[in-house]
């Protein structure tokens, strides 16, 4: 049953809020604590307007139809597009998910614009945007451009040499270097500087019953995480690690 009703008084009905998700670690994950640090931050700010919240994991595709056609309540985890805009209800940002340069310490990067990158070769993942900015400079040749089938294999190939640089979700890439061996991670930092910005949010289908109200709620506690600190705290503990099961 759809938290979808409101009781006499404007409260809302006890059932938790059904939210569709899929993985996407330290993001969402059903092997993190919490099931990941946005997953957390969506739970808490709702809780503070006194719901609860219950995750259903799917591919990202199927959870963003379960939320569209209603069979959940929405899904957090999405950038905002003129045409997802026809459909849903966006909250106001969640994360602001960053794409920044990861290297050796022993090979520093001093990054503050595409101009540092020429002549560079880098690492990416094969299907990744990585803005509109660093595309064009791709295409026009400014840096070599070495994509893999995954981010894990660029860190393995960074390690080895084989890269200046790789592009990779700053909280991905730490999240990543967490699984290897420690003398391996402390070898690797993480520009300051990104090379691209997204903000997440949360979707809920214009069609629900009482999205709009169900919207106005998040966006409330959401703001009160954010400005007691709340949300920081909670990224902070992922680029640490925190998130594992048992921490």
């Amino acid at each position: 049953m759809l938290l979808s009703s409101l009781l006499a008084g404007g409260a809302w009905a006890a059932e938790p809020v059904k939210l569709a998700i899929g993985e996407w670690p330290p993001y969402f994950s059903q092997n993190l604590r919490e099931n990941g640090v946005f997953a957390h931050i969506v739970k808490e700010a709702f809780a503070r307007e006194g719901l609860s919240v219950s995750y259903e994991f799917y591919p990202w595709k199927r959870a963003l139809l379960l939320a569209e056609n209603g069979s959940v309540s929405g899904s957090p985890g999405w950038v905002m597009s003129d045409e997802r805009a026809k459909t849903f209800l966006f909250s106001d940002p969640v994360i602001l998910s960053k794409e920044v340069l990861f290297f050796r310490k022993d090979k520093p990067v001093n990054f503050r614009t595409l101009a540092d990158l020429k002549g560079k070769t880098l690492g990416a993942t094969i299907g990744y945007s990585y803005g509109t900015a660093f595309d064009a400079a791709e295409k026009a040749g400014d840096f070599t451009l070495d994509r893999a089938i995954d981010d894990t294999s660029n860190l393995r190939k960074l390690l080895a040499g084989r890269f200046d640089m790789i592009v990779l979700n700053r909280a991905v890439g730490f999240e990543l270097l967490h699984s290897f061996p420690t003398a391996d991670r402390e070898r690797i930092a993480a520009s300051s500087v990104s090379v691209s910005e997204k903000q997440s949010r949360m979707v809920i289908a214009k069609t629900l019953p009482n999205a709009e109200k169900l919207m106005q709620t998040f966006n409330q506690g959401l703001a009160k995480v954010i400005r007691d600190g709340t949300a920081k705290r909670f990224l902070d503990d992922a680029e640490a690690g925190r998130y594992a099961p048992g921490n």
